[in-house]
């Protein structure tokens, strides 16, 4: 089994390093394996600027709102969004120089505020620090000069001679979690699937939602409580999901823009943002999809 993912203890003393030596000033690098194939400052590229990977939503400092509670709290909240002081992030490249792939890990941290506005224009903050994972295989190819030029799923996948052939979904949480979610049903005319774990590897392009342009999607949620609030993200669409009654929160989006993207789920707890205490407590499940053009 190509795979050699570090355990959760072993990630946490990596981050203590790379927080230690970087101070938060961007990137460090793990190798695995010796190899004769020096691919680590394209992959670092490809996962950075590839749709696939992008965070999508959920970290950006646009103001959000969060609907009405029904009843007066603590914080009556208006508006809330996010402020980020700063970003790790740490590749770990393990090369398999008999089967020329490559194995990568990408840990995100993120640290900044939730910043919350309530109905009297009164401002809170609370610190906030998430972190996150994503799996990805790519395999080498010395040939690949003769592909330049190829089908357009070798465009959007293929860096140089590198290919991505798996990717995973994204996975990120606060430190204070109680959200939990049990899947997502993701539908529409082309699409019908489940996901119970964001971290399983998908084989590109195969195993990768597709979507033509203008198709609707529906997300559809089961796990968080009736009063969490949830919020879907894409590239061009951040919407609130509403609960449907039955132990599920849905919302819908509609592809438009072609090229590999990431929508993500964001479930954050009630208190995260009516009450002036409790801490930040989200998990956000990122899912890699296509939008492609039929004409």
């Amino acid at each position: 089994m190509r795979r050699r993912w570090l355990s959760v203890a072993t990630f946490a003393a990596l981050v203590s390093i790379g927080v230690f030596a970087l101070s938060g000033c961007g990137d460090t690098t793990l190798t695995g394996a010796p190899s004769e194939v020096d691919g680590e400052a394209e992959l670092r590229e490809f996962t950075e600027d590839h749709g696939f990977f992008a965070e999508t939503g959920p970290y950006d400092d646009e103001a959000l709102t969060s609907g009405d509670s029904g009843t007066r709290d603590p914080i009556d909240p208006l508006t809330f969004w996010r402020e980020i002081t700063e970003r790790l992030v740490v590749h770990e490249f393990f090369f398999d120089p008999e089967e020329d792939t490559c194995d990568v890990t990408i840990h995100r941290e993120i640290w900044g505020t939730l910043n919350i506005c309530d109905q009297n224009m009164v401002e809170y903050e609370k610190a906030m620090h998430h972190q996150g994972i994503r799996y990805a295989i790519f395999e080498h190819d010395d040939d690949w000069e003769e592909f330049h030029g190829g089908d357009e799923g070798d465009y959007y996948h293929r860096r140089g001679p590198w290919t991505l052939t798996d990717v995973s979904g994204f996975v990120a949480y606060s430190d204070t979690l109680t959200m939990e979610i049990e899947w997502i049903h993701v539908q529409s005319a082309s699409v019908d699937t489940i996901i119970t774990d964001p971290s399983v590897l998908m084989a590109v392009p195969d195993e990768i939602m597709s979507f033509a342009i203008g198709e609707e999607v529906t997300v559809t949620v089961s796990g968080p409580p009736e009063d969490a609030i949830l919020f879907l993200h894409t590239q061009r669409n951040r919407s609130p999901l509403a609960y449907q009654g039955d132990g599920t929160f849905q919302g819908s989006w509609t592809a438009t823009y072609q090229g590999p993207q990431s929508a993500a789920v964001q479930a954050l707890a009630h208190d995260s943002i009516y009450d002036s205490n409790y801490p930040g407590d989200s998990l956000v499940w990122g899912m890699p999809y296509e939008v492609i053009d039929e004409e």
